[in-house]
């Protein structure tokens, strides 16, 4: 009788559910304390016992679907779990035959696990974000190409929320607008970066008003959560795009863009990932811009502004590899440089070098090149010969006009285009003007 009323004491104080019913009618035999705590039964009800495990437990008239007596046994417990929707509960249950007083039971032990489960998702989800923040930080560090880093970034955040697109916006504050300068879409998603261009500020004012206030931006819903009559909701109903999460790039207190997702399907919460994210992708923005100036001092003669030799020879590479319909190319040299580098001395041989590079990028356009002290040249691909020879008069009138002379020498293809070939006969050309231009001179 002792060992009977501990194994009661033990049965009654359990955290866990356990009951045991008849197998031949599902009579419910004993129920414990958790039983009643759970299922917010009566414990001084006599018709409780009248009726079957299915209908007073489960509110079901006929057996479970999931009730597993009929592959159970009496030497092993068999072991499952199961989610009771009407409480929103996730068990992990034993069950096994047992036999009282000579009548074969059912004895069933569940063990609420919501808790635990939930415990465990969380650290899960947060280890996923880890693993996530550690890949983006790699994908930008390990990338040269910030277009790749950021494209790799934005596709594995993407991922992470099951979204459909992944971006970056940046701000033109000068101009009043944003651009989205960066664009991940999954497969059968159609990309809208180039729709999205030069978008007014004042369309997302509540973006930034949202920014200033909360850190974020979210959308869990197009209809309920926006004005049907706003900009807003017509640009992402035209992308199809019903939910969105979305923080700011911040940088020394102003905000300078945005990074967002659209459609996210999963993890949709976690909100602080893309915050932290955001970090690094205002490091990559900033190695862009250096990256750029580096470019721009590689390619640019500082003297003047124009690109420089290097530059030259990367062009005249890509005019081989790939020629144009039509090209000319333009070769100038300075005239009278030597005389004003030693009559007034190098700063105002600076000062004509400069004022001449000022006039032949004014006339050509970009494609204009300082390759020597005193030589300069040329590439124009869209003009014909008529319209070259008008900017050649052009360029010497405007040179005219400032003191200053230059021989020039051109080289013009309408097809059969070949840069290197072009550039020595335009060589040649410039030197013939430039004897013609001593000889005149050297008399006077």
């Amino acid at each position: 009788m002792l060992w009977e009323r501990i194994a009661e004491a033990l049965m009654e104080d359990s955290d866990s559910i356990l009951y045991v019913t008849r197998m031949d009618d599902y009579k419910i035999l004993y129920m414990n304390n958790q039983v009643f705590q759970q299922s917010k039964l009566p414990d001084n009800d006599p018709d409780l016992w009248a009726q079957p495990c299915y209908k007073l437990l489960h509110g079901r008239d006929e057996p479970c679907s999931f009730c597993k007596r009929g592959i159970i046994n009496r030497q092993d417990f068999y072991r499952w779990d199961y989610y009771h929707e009407a409480t929103g509960v996730h068990y992990w249950i034993k069950d096994k035959i047992i036999t009282v007083n000579g009548v074969e039971c059912h004895m069933q032990v569940a063990m609420r696990m919501t808790e635990q489960l939930e415990a465990q998702r969380h650290i899960q989800r947060e280890l996923e974000k880890e693993r996530v923040l550690l890949q983006c930080v790699k994908t930008l560090e390990g990338n040269i190409s910030t277009q790749n880093a950021v494209d790799s970034l934005l596709e594995t955040v993407a991922r992470y929320f099951s979204g459909d697109r992944a971006y970056l916006f940046e701000f033109d504050y000068e101009k009043q607008v944003t651009n989205n300068t960066y664009e991940w879409a999954a497969a059968g998603v159609e990309k809208a970066i180039e729709l999205l261009q030069e978008v007014p500020l004042s369309v997302i004012g509540s973006w930034i008003d949202a920014f200033h206030s909360v850190g974020s931006f979210y959308i869990s819903d197009l209809d309920d959560n926006v004005d049907r009559d706003s900009d807003t909701y017509h640009i992402l109903e035209l992308q199809g795009i019903r939910s969105l999460i979305a923080v700011p790039l911040e940088k020394d207190g102003q905000i300078i863009g945005f990074f967002g997702v659209d459609n996210p399907r999963q993890n949709y919460e976690d909100i602080s990932l893309l915050s932290a994210i955001s970090v690094f992708i205002l490091n990559a923005l900033e190695k862009r811009v250096y990256r750029a100036m580096l470019e721009k001092l590689s390619y640019e003669d500082s003297l003047t502004g124009l690109y420089n030799r290097h530059r030259f020879k990367h062009t005249m590479d890509r005019l081989m590899r790939k020629p144009p319909q039509q090209l000319a190319i333009v070769y100038m040299d300075l005239n009278n440089l030597k005389i004003t580098n030693d009559t007034r001395g190098h700063d105002a041989g600076d000062a004509l070098i400069r004022m001449a590079a000022r006039i032949i990028r004014e006339t050509f356009g970009e494609e204009t090149y300082r390759i020597g002290g005193d030589e300069f040249v040329a590439f124009l691909t869209e003009q014909d010969e008529e319209q070259l020879r008008y900017l050649l008069k052009e360029l010497n009138r405007s040179m005219a006009q400032n003191d200053a002379n230059v021989s020039v020498g051109y080289s013009y293809r309408s097809g059969n285009v070949h840069a290197e070939e072009q550039m020595s006969e335009a060589d040649d050309a410039m030197y013939a003007e430039k004897l013609i231009y001593r000889k005149l001179h050297s008399k006077r």
